[in-house]
């Protein structure tokens, strides 16, 4: 499965549904699309928990803008 999707699914879970999550564009920053940092706590979590990497403490704000951001981070992190 596309890692940009499965991300999505990981946020349908943490969001607690998919009609707010099939709204929002890849390249749409999650903060600004709604997504409150409590969500996006989870979601970085439950992205560990899937892809099986941890997250370093001094990880680029910008990596965790959007969809496409963070796929982008998981395909780096798993070369």
């Amino acid at each position: 499965m596309e890692v940009r999707q499965q991300i999505r699914e990981l946020l349908v879970d943490v969001f607690g549904g998919p009609s707010f999550v099939s709204g929002v564009h890849d390249a749409v920053s999650l903060r600004e699309a709604g997504v409150p940092s409590t969500a996006l706590v989870a979601l970085l979590v439950a992205m560990e928990d899937a892809f099986g990497f941890e997250w370093d403490d001094d990880v680029r704000p910008e990596v965790l803008r959007s969809i496409d951001s963070l796929a982008g981070h998981v395909v780096a992190v798993g070369s």
